[in-house]
C-alpha cells in the first residue's frame, strides 16, 4: 500500500495551473478548420497504459504535485483538437480515478472527478478548443478535496462493545483507522435485490450498508452476537424470543429505526412472495417456523417473534445472509424496483457513495459517521469490483490494483501461493456444486434413471479437473462438519462413492439401468445453465459425463436473474447445474433450504408435489431437542434424500481467500456470508505493505487451515 496523499488545497491549485500551462503547450499547434475532421483520440485503454506506466514510475506515496505530473503526462499530446467533450471526460476520469486509486485514504472519490468534469464540459462548444481541453483537466484535478489525514490509531475504549468486540491482534497487530477495502469479485455486480431475487452479487451491495437482528462474530466464526438487536430473551415456552433494540440507530436518509421496519421486514420475507410483493422470497422456507400472525412490536424497541412450533434454528435463520433488515418507508414508496436498483438506504457500516448506478461493475461505499456501532468501521472506504473474467481477476490481484479476493479457481489460487507477498488461506467450505434433477420432466420422474445419472458421474475427475484436487465428494450435509455421515452410512447408497472396481464398471452398471428403464438415448435433452462464466464451465464437464452415458444434452443458457426466476416457478429444462452454498452448520436450516416444500431454493416445487416422507423427515428434526436425537433425525432425513436422486453435490469445494500484507483483522468464515462481506471489522496497516515471505499457503490465519 502507498502512502496517503500529501499536500493542501493550495497545492492542488497551483499544479492546477501548472498542468493548464502544460496542456497550452501540448495542445499549441494551429488550430484544425472548422470543416476538417477531428483528430483521433486515444482510447481509455491506451491512456490507462499510459499512466499505469508514469504510476509504476513515481515513488511510492505519490504527492499532489506527482500526482498532477502524472494526468498531465497521460493526457498530453493524447487529447486532440477536435475530440468529443465526452470522450475527454471519460479519458480524463479514467486518469484520474486510476492514479489517484494508487493513495490508499485518499479522499478523492470517482464523483468528485465526474463531477467537476461534467461541470466545466457542459459550457464548452463541440469540439472544444485546446484552452477548453486544458481548463476541463484543470477543473478536475483541482475539484480533487483536501487528502484525508494519515491512518490513526484506535484510542483505548474507542469500540462501545468490549465484551463481544476482540480483534485477532496477536496475529495482525492493533486495528487502525483509515485507507480502503478493494474488493475483487468473481460476477459482475447485476442488481442489489437480495429479498426478492437472490443471488451472490446482491451480498455485496447490500452487507456493507445493511444489517440483521443479530450477527455472527467476525472473529470466531459460528459465535452469535448483537447487531440491530442488543439483547434478545427466550419466551418462558421455547416457542418465541424477544428483540431489544440498540437504541438510536438511524437510517443512511437521517430517519429513526423503529421496531416497524424490522416486523415489516419480516412480514416481507415470510409472506411478500405470496402476496406479490417480491419476485421469489429468498427467506421464505428458512422462516417457515415463524407464527407471523403472533408476532408483533411491543414498542419501537421491542420485536416479539413467535413459533409456529418447534425449532432449534431460530438465531441461525437471523444470522443468515440473506435476512437482512430493510426500511419500510423505502420500500412502501420504490417497491420491489428499489430493491432491485437502490442502494441508498441501509443501516450499515458503509453508506453507498452518490451517483453511482446499480449495474456498473465497480462499486464505492464510504465509512458511515453515525454508525450506530461507534468506533467502526476501521477503513475510510470500501470499493467492490466485479470482475467475470478469471484472468482478468487474477492480473487485477497480482498488480495491487485490489487487495482482497476470495478464490474458487485453483489455477488462481496457485499463481497467489507462489506470489511473495499475497498471503492465501484456505478452509473447508459449505459451498458445493449441485447437479439439479427436474423430477416433473419425464423419464426423470423416475427415481432408477436418476439413480443411473448419479452412478454414471465421475465425481472424482469433477475434483481434478475443475478444482485441482481441492474439494471432496461428501453428502448431503458438509463434509468433516459434526452432521456429516459415516462413509459406511453413506456409501451403502448407490453412486454416492468411488466404486471398487472403477468409474467405467460403474458406468456400464448405469447405462444397463437406463436401458431397462427404456430410457430414450435418441433424444436430446435441455440443460438449462445460469450464463455464468464458472458455471457454464462447470455445465460443460457434467454435460460430457452425461455423454459419457449416452444421454445428449443441449444447453439453455440464461442471465442470472431469468435462471433464479425459472428455477423459483420450476420452468426449468431437465437438468440444471449450480454453484450452492449449504446455508448453515445446522441441518434442519440447510435441508429445509435446499429440500424444503415452501422453500424457493428446492429446485422440485412447485412444479411436483410436496415430498410427504421428506416433509415429514424434516419436522421430526424440528422438534428433535437433545444432539444425540438431532444426530439421528439428520441421517434419517439424509439418506432418504441421498436415495431420491433429486440433486446432489459434483463435489464440495475448498474456498481460498488471497489478500495482500496491509489488509487486517480478517477472519475466514465458513461460507460467503455475514462478516465475510460486511468489511467492518478489518482495517488497513500500510506498515504492512512491503512485508513479504508468504509465498506458500498460509497457515495460522484465523478461521484457516
Amino acid at each position: 500500500m502507498v502512502k496517503p496523499l500529501r499536500g493542501s488545497m493550495k497545492a492542488w491549485a497551483a499544479m492546477a495551473m501548472v498542468l493548464v500551462m502544460a496542456l497550452a503547450v501540448a495542445c499549441s499547434s494551429s488550430p484544425a478548420p472548422a470543416s476538417a475532421p477531428a483528430a483521433p483520440g486515444v482510447t481509455p485503454a491506451e491512456l490507462q497504459a499510459a499512466l499505469s506506466a508514469a504510476v509504476q514510475a513515481a515513488p511510492s506515496g505519490p504527492s499532489a504535485a506527482e500526482i498532477s505530473s502524472m494526468v498531465a503526462s497521460a493526457v498530453e499530446g493524447a487529447v486532440p483538437e477536435g475530440t468529443d467533450p465526452a470522450e475527454i471526460s471519460r479519458l480524463v476520469q479514467a486518469a484520474v480515478s486510476a492514479a489517484t486509486a494508487k493513495a490508499a485514504g485518499s479522499a478523492v472519490t470517482p464523483g468528485d472527478i465526474r463531477a467537476a468534469i461534467a461541470a466545466a464540459a457542459s459550457s464548452g462548444p463541440d469540439p472544444l478548443s485546446s484552452g477548453e481541453v486544458a481548463a476541463i483537466v484543470a477543473a478536475a484535478v483541482a475539484a480533487i478535496p483536501t487528502p484525508a489525514p494519515a491512518m490513526a490509531p484506535v484510542a483505548s475504549g474507542t469500540n462501545a462493545t468490549p465484551d463481544y468486540w476482540n480483534p485477532p491482534t496477536a496475529f495482525y497487530g492493533q486495528p487502525l483507522y483509515g485507507g480502503e477495502m478493494i474488493v475483487n469479485f468473481e460476477d459482475p455486480l447485476e442488481h442489489a435485490n437480495t429479498w426478492g431475487a437472490y443471488t451472490a452479487t446482491v451480498t455485496r451491495y447490500r452487507t456493507p450498508t445493511m444489517n440483521s437482528l443479530i450477527g455472527e462474530d467476525p472473529y470466531n466464526p459460528g459465535k452469535i452476537i448483537p447487531d440491530l438487536a442488543s439483547s434478545w430473551e427466550q419466551d418462558a415456552d421455547g416457542q418465541g424470543l424477544t428483540f431489544k433494540f440498540v437504541e438510536g440507530v438511524t437510517w443512511h436518509d437521517g430517519q429513526a429505526f423503529v421496531c416497524e421496519d424490522a416486523l415489516y421486514s419480516l412480514d416481507t420475507m415470510v409472506n411478500g412472495d405470496s402476496d406479490g410483493r417480491i419476485t421469489a422470497s429468498e427467506m421464505g422456507a428458512k422462516l417457515a417456523f415463524i407464527d407471523y400472525g403472533n408476532t408483533s412490536c411491543k414498542d419501537d424497541t421491542r420485536l416479539h417473534v413467535r413459533y409456529s412450533g418447534g425449532t432449534d434454528t431460530a438465531l441461525v435463520a437471523f444470522i443468515d445472509r440473506g435476512f437482512l433488515i430493510f426500511q419500510k418507508d423505502w420500500f412502501l414508496d420504490g417497491g420491489e424496483d428499489a430493491m432491485f436498483q437502490d442502494v441508498s438506504i441501509g443501516t450499515g457500516p458503509f453508506i453507498w457513495e452518490e451517483g453511482q448506478n446499480v449495474g456498473v461493475d465497480v462499486q464505492h461505499f464510504e465509512a458511515n459517521p453515525d454508525y450506530f456501532k461507534p468506533g467502526l468501521p476501521y477503513v475510510d472506504r470500501l470499493t467492490i469490483h466485479g470482475i467475470l473474467d478469471e484472468s482478468v481477476q487474477q492480473a487485477t490481484m497480482l498488480a495491487h490494483q485490489t487487495n482482497w479476493h476470495w478464490v474458487r479457481n485453483f489455477g488462481q489460487y496457485d499463481s497467489y501461493v507462489d506470489d511473495d507477498q499475497i498471503q492465501t488461506v484456505i478452509r473447508a467450505t459449505r459451498g458445493h456444486h449441485s447437479i439439479n434433477i427436474n423430477s416433473s420432466r419425464a423419464p426423470f420422474d423416475n427415481v432408477n434413471v436418476r439413480k443411473a445419472i448419479m452412478m454414471g458421474m465421475d465425481r472424482q475427475a469433477a475434483i481434478k479437473v475443475l478444482l485441482d484436487d481441492h474439494g471432496s465428494a461428501g453428502f448431503i450435509m458438509p463434509p468433516g462438519g459434526a452432521w456429516d455421515l459415516t462413509q459406511e452410512q453413506g456409501c451403502a447408497v448407490p453412486g454416492w462413492c468411488v466404486p471398487d472396481a472403477g468409474y467405467d464398471a460403474q458406468r456400464a452398471e448405469a447405462i444397463a439401468i437406463l436401458e431397462g428403464e427404456d430410457f430414450d438415448f435418441g433424444k436430446t435433452y435441455k440443460m438449462t445453465v445460469e450464463s455464468d462464466e464458472q458455471v457454464q464451465a462447470r455445465a460443460t464437464l457434467v454435460q460430457e459425463q452425461l455423454r459419457l452415458l449416452g444421454i445428449e444434452t443441449e444447453f439453455d443458457s440464461v442471465e442470472s436473474i431469468a435462471w433464479r426466476q425459472q428455477v423459483t416457478t420450476g420452468e426449468w429444462g431437465d437438468f440444471t447445474p449450480a454453484n450452492t452454498t449449504m446455508p448453515a452448520d445446522n441441518p434442519g436450516l440447510g435441508m429445509s433450504f435446499y429440500h424444503g416444500c415452501a422453500s424457493a431454493t428446492n429446485f422440485q416445487t412447485p412444479q411436483n408435489d410436496c415430498d410427504a416422507t421428506s416433509e415429514s423427515l424434516l419436522g421430526d428434526l424440528a422438534v428433535a431437542v437433545s444432539p444425540a436425537d438431532q444426530k439421528t433425525a439428520s441421517d434419517a432425513l439424509q439418506l432418504y434424500l441421498m436415495g431420491q436422486y433429486y440433486r446432489f453435490p459434483l463435489y464440495w469445494e475448498q474456498e481460498a481467500a488471497a489478500f495482500w500484507p496491509e489488509v487486517r483483522g480478517y477472519v475466514h468464515q465458513p461460507q460467503p456470508s455475514g462478516p465475510f462481506m460486511r468489511w467492518e471489522q478489518t482495517w488497513m496497516d500500510p506498515s504492512h505493505a512491503d512485508d513479504s515471505g508468504f509465498q506458500g499457503q498460509t497457515s495460522g490465519v484465523p478461521g484457516g487451515i
